[in-house]
C-alpha cells in the first residue's frame, strides 16, 4: 500500500539523517556502533523495500522502535533536572528520569532481546523451508544479525546503568557519553605543563 511505502521511505530517512548527524554531535563512546547500526538499518530497510518484503520490515521496525519512546523522555526529565536543579539528585525530574529509564529498560528486553532474537531466527531458518535464499536475501539476514548484535551490546550497558541505580542507587547516567569532566581533568595537567 502507498502508506506502507510511505512509512517505509520515512524510516529509511530518520534512519539516514541519523547517519549523518552522528558525524556532527558531540563524540559518544558508542559512535562506530551507532554508524553500523545506522548503515545496517538503512541497507535492511533499501533492500526489504526494493524486494517487496515489507511485512517483515514493519516487525522489525515496530518491534526496535518501542524503546525509543521512553529513553528520550528519560533523557529529556534528565536535562530538566539538570537545568532545574542543579546540584540536587533527588528531585521530581529525577525521580521521572530514573522511572522511565525503568520502563525504557523493560522494553527494550522484551522487544530487542526476547522478541526481535526470533525475528532473526525466522528469517535465517523458517524462511528457508518457503524459499531459496539468494544475494538479497541473505544480505538482509545477515544485516538482521549485525543488529541483534549491537542490541546484545546496548543490552549490556543498559544492565550497567540498572546496576548503579537499583544496586548503588545513584542517578541515571548515560554511561555512553564521555565525561567531560573527565576530559577537562585531563587537559589541566597537560596546560600546566605547558605553562612551565
Amino acid at each position: 500500500s502507498s502508506a506502507l511505502c510511505c512509512y517505509y521511505i520515512m524510516y529509511a530517512s530518520r534512519y539516514f539523517q541519523g547517519m549523518i548527524s552522528v558525524l556532527i554531535e558531540h563524540k559518544r563512546k558508542d559512535f562506530v556502533e551507532m554508524q553500523i547500526h545506522h548503515i545496517a538499518t538503512v541497507l535492511l530497510v533499501g533492500v526489504s523495500y526494493i524486494y517487496g518484503w515489507n511485512r517483515v520490515g514493519v516487525v522489525v521496525m515496530l518491534l526496535l522502535d518501542p524503546a525509543d519512546v521512553p529513553l528520550q523522555a528519560a533523557k529529556m526529565m534528565k536535562y530538566v533536572a539538570e537545568a532545574r536543579c542543579p546540584g540536587q539528585t533527588e528531585n521530581i525530574y529525577q525521580t521521572a528520569a530514573d522511572r522511565l529509564f525503568e520502563f525504557f529498560a523493560v522494553v527494550f528486553f522484551v522487544t530487542r532481546i526476547v522478541f526481535y532474537p526470533y525475528v532473526c531466527w525466522s528469517a535465517h531458518i523458517e524462511a528457508t523451508h518457503f524459499f531459496d535464499k539468494g544475494l538479497p536475501e541473505w544480505t538482509c539476514v545477515v544485516l538482521l544479525y549485525i543488529l541483534l548484535v549491537l542490541q546484545v551490546y546496548w543490552f549490556t550497558l543498559l544492565a550497567k546503568v540498572a546496576y548503579t541505580i537499583l544496586v548503588l542507587g545513584k542517578p541515571v547516567e548515560d554511561i555512553r557519553s564521555d565525561d567531560e569532566e573527565e576530559e577537562d581533568e585531563k587537559k589541566k595537567p597537560m596546560a600546566r605543563k605547558k605553562g612551565q
